[in-house]
């Protein structure tokens, strides 16, 4: 995966994201945690491809 792969996937995360923390922000914490699980498991592929 390119690293404009990565930016598109995290941009598409983050609008979700942004969505259903606005439909329930009770959330929060749960969702921020699973988005920077999965921006640390993208890095960490970027990082293995270079």
């Amino acid at each position: 995966m390119d690293s404009k792969t990565n930016r598109q996937i995290m941009g598409i995360i983050a609008i979700i994201v942004g969505v259903i923390i606005i439909i329930d922000p009770a959330i929060v914490a749960y969702l921020l945690g699973i988005v920077l699980i999965a921006y640390g498991i993208m890095e960490l592929i970027n990082r293995g491809m270079e």
